[in-house]
């Protein structure tokens, strides 16, 4: 497998990024370009209703505009000034071959805000990877900034596990039949892990401008996919504060839901809302329901949006003596607390909003979700499985111990005292999650091939 196969694969985690708006002037809409000192060059903006006393930036995905906002701009700016603006590489600002890093995109949108809102108080919008760039930007802690929202956002977990998603939802859609995208995902899981062994890297390739030019032909989509895909997320997501609406549609095929799921586990004050029969773009499948939204939680006072926030209590120490056994059955939901689980030969296996103090799998194939593990010894055993794993605390003396298996961590917590993971011959994925043990204490988002080690 050669380089170019590698970036392909890559590549192929956002290459339905791209938007279906047309390029229509947007009504009631003051336009401007001028140089900015970021990518140093010209960015193009859509005003709206400049007068407001409260701002709002829009910031679009992947390969878009600011017609992307076209139903968006005249909603919002009944209430507030809206700034859009085309981000550079993409619609009427300069391109080039530059480094279209989330993060150089967020000090743009910073340097904007500088510009524009002066003395307001404002609020920021992302939709795909502009969510992914509004996260960034909420992270750097600017002033005046307000609240978040998170549209479908795009390059938050790991490549890999972007990959196999999108893997599966082109089979899915090609076949008609929703049990071909298991397997093409399996599938395309054994190919990536293999990628992961090249060696070069996409951080490699955008960040030098020999690989922007040659490889990547100066092209500033291919290279602002991949800049997304070498963004760890994990800090934004644990540091920001500010009250964020994470919105999705319920069939989105580019960008997981599991990704809003843990937004909004893991963000400080963050819920979450499902746009019906959507996909990747509620601006233009669920217009009105969408703005509704937005504006909703633009809109609603402090005191009413602290009540979205509020922590629920502790639960009390897990107590129970309910244990629950799997053997050689498929599609069994576990929920609730239980001493112990144990699962042998059993395949498509939930255990959700449960809390267990050891789990024991076998030969087997399981998600957990919003579950957290307790243990005393080992919190997670898992000995030839397949496991995808999102969101949820997990601790013991070794949290998780794993021989001849794969897991896929996303937003979990790790917390061992001797270890936090000790892996034989099993592979890893880890997404914004967390470990802590004597050897490591931080954040995780990284693929791991263990033969035979702890951390």
């Amino acid at each position: 497998m050669n380089n170019a196969v590698r970036l392909f694969l890559v590549l192929l985690a956002f290459m339905w990024l791209q938007p279906v708006w047309g390029s229509d002037a947007i009504p009631g809409t003051f336009e401007e370009c001028f140089e900015e000192p970021i990518f140093e060059g010209k960015v193009c903006t859509v005003q709206a209703n400049r007068d407001a006393k409260v701002g709002v930036i829009l910031i679009h995905g992947l390969g878009g505009s600011v017609d992307d906002w076209l139903h968006t701009i005249p909603a919002l700016a009944a209430d507030f000034h809206v700034v859009a603006f085309d981000l550079p590489g993409f619609g009427k600002s300069d391109k080039g071959s530059q480094h279209y890093s989330p993060t150089r995109y967020a000090r743009l949108a910073h340097f904007l805000a500088d510009h524009y809102f002066k003395d307001k108080p404002y609020h920021v919008v992302g939709h795909s990877m502009g969510g992914a760039i509004a996260l960034r930007f909420a992270s750097q802690r600017p002033l005046r900034f307000q609240r978040l929202v998170l549209i479908d956002a795009a390059g938050i977990l790991h490549p890999q596990v972007i990959s196999k998603f999108q893997v599966g939802s082109m089979m899915e859609r090609a076949s008609g039949v929703q049990q071909t995208r298991g397997f093409a995902e399996r599938l395309s899981g054994k190919i990536l892990a293999q990628v992961e062994r090249m060696p070069i890297s996409p951080t490699d390739i955008v960040n030098t401008a020999l690989g922007r030019d040659v490889v990547l032909q100066g092209g500033p989509e291919r290279i602002a996919a991949l800049d997304l895909a070498g963004e760890d997320f994990s800090y934004a997501i644990s540091s920001v504060t500010e009250p964020t609406l994470v919105l999705w549609g319920d069939n989105d095929f580019v960008a997981p839901l599991r990704t809003g799921k843990v937004l909004a586990a893991r963000m400080q004050h963050a819920r979450l809302e499902i746009i019906s029969d959507s996909g990747h773009e509620p601006m233009l499948d669920q217009t009105e329901q969408l703005n509704t939204l937005v504006r909703k939680h633009l809109l609603e006072s402090d005191d009413v949006m602290a009540e979205h926030y509020q922590h629920a209590k502790p639960l009390p120490a897990l107590n129970s003596e309910r244990v629950g056994v799997c053997s050689g059955e498929s599609g069994k939901i576990f929920k609730g607390d239980y001493l112990s689980i144990e699962l042998r030969d059993c395949s498509n296996i939930i255990i959700r909003n449960a809390r267990v103090g050891q789990l024991s799998v076998l030969n087997s194939r399981l998600s957990l979700i919003d579950t957290n593990i307790p243990g005393k010894d080992v919190g997670l055993n898992a000995d030839n499985s397949d496991i995808t794993v999102t969101n949820g605390d997990i601790s013991g003396v070794i949290a998780i111990n794993a021989v001849n298996s794969k897991l896929d961590l996303a937003g979990v917590h790790l917390k061992g005292s001797q270890a936090a993971v000790k892996g034989v011959n099993s592979k890893f994925i880890f997404s914004v999650s967390q470990a802590s043990s004597p050897h490591a204490n931080g954040h995780l988002h990284i693929y791991k091939n263990m033969i035979n080690e702890e951390f």
